[in-house]
């Protein structure tokens, strides 16, 4: 008896953490501004950015991918970083993080930490993980 409540009780958890995981469809068209605390581009560093991303949709006579493209200033107005990401999309989700990369693979990730500020990191070749 104590064996089969124990597995019902097993199967409904993993059933509710199952359809509590969070999925998001690429954005399309969008342009998403964030004031980022701390960012972390390929290993350098950056405090106090503002970080823009602009998806970009094909138009499937000229192109026919997905494109990103991100800009990072300071907050002087002094560019940092700007590149144009393609065959990528860009997710956004409910608590506030993106993401911009593949369905498994991000290259780009903005989370929000403990303080309820945004950090960020960039890993273009080898991904974030």
């Amino acid at each position: 008896m104590k064996l089969k409540i124990l597995l019902i009780f097993v199967f409904l958890n993993i059933n509710t953490n199952l359809i509590s995981q969070e999925k998001a469809k690429p954005m399309t068209n969008t342009e998403i501004m964030r004031n980022v605390s701390k960012i972390d581009i390929e290993g350098k560093e950056y405090e106090n950015v503002k970080i823009t991303f602009k998806s970009i949709s094909p138009d499937y006579y000229f192109s026919d991918i997905e494109k990103v493209k991100v800009s990072i200033v300071d907050m002087e107005g002094k560019e940092i970083w700007k590149k144009t990401l393609k065959n990528v999309y860009l997710y956004v989700f409910s608590d506030g993080q993106i993401q911009v990369g593949k369905p498994n693979f991000s290259k780009i990730l903005i989370k929000r930490n403990e303080s309820g500020t945004y950090n960020g990191i960039i890993r273009e070749k080898e991904g974030v993980y």
